[in-house]
């Protein structure tokens, strides 16, 4: 998925809903959003130039808050 598509899906989700990450579909997590990494601001420097990933967006993980529902993937929009 690209940033643009995400902005995407998420322009039509209500603006004051809170964003939480389902994880493992075998055995479903709800998380909490620690925040948002840009690949280029932890690596450590050894690549060189633009390689490829290197503006890879990551949402990263918070606290484990409950069990989750495997049927969140099915309901998953996607693009």
């Amino acid at each position: 998925m690209r940033v643009r598509e995400l902005i995407e899906i998420l322009e039509d989700c209500e603006p004051d809903a809170e964003v939480l990450i389902m994880s493992q579909s075998s055995w479903p997590f709800e998380n909490a959003v620690f925040g948002v990494a840009v690949r280029e601001e932890f690596e450590d420097g050894e690549e060189e130039g633009d390689a490829p990933g290197r503006s890879d967006v990551f949402i990263v993980e918070g606290d484990q808050l409950r069990y989750g529902t495997k049927s969140a993937w099915a309901a998953a929009r996607r693009n």
